[in-house]
């Protein structure tokens, strides 16, 4: 299976007083789909979007009912 969210190489910090750690062995494509949407800005840090991310543009702040967070929070390894 191919990747659909790629980042720029070296390691990245998408939330505010989070470690830079994300890269593209330790993120999955759901992950940076949370992130995108929970964190809009950190769209430059990745090298390639999905078609359906960037026709979207510019990307709002999702709404805390927008993001589910039971259901979609990151998991990290």
């Amino acid at each position: 299976m191919t990747k659909k969210y790629i980042l720029k190489p070296g390691k990245h910090q998408f939330a505010p007083g989070e470690p830079a750690i994300h890269d593209n062995n330790s993120l999955t494509d759901k992950q940076a789909r949370w992130y995108l949407k929970a964190y809009p800005h950190i769209q430059s840090l990745f090298a390639s979007l999905p078609k359906s991310i960037l026709k979207n543009q510019p990307v709002k702040s999702p709404t805390i009912s927008e993001i589910q967070i039971n259901e979609d929070l990151p998991t990290t390894n």
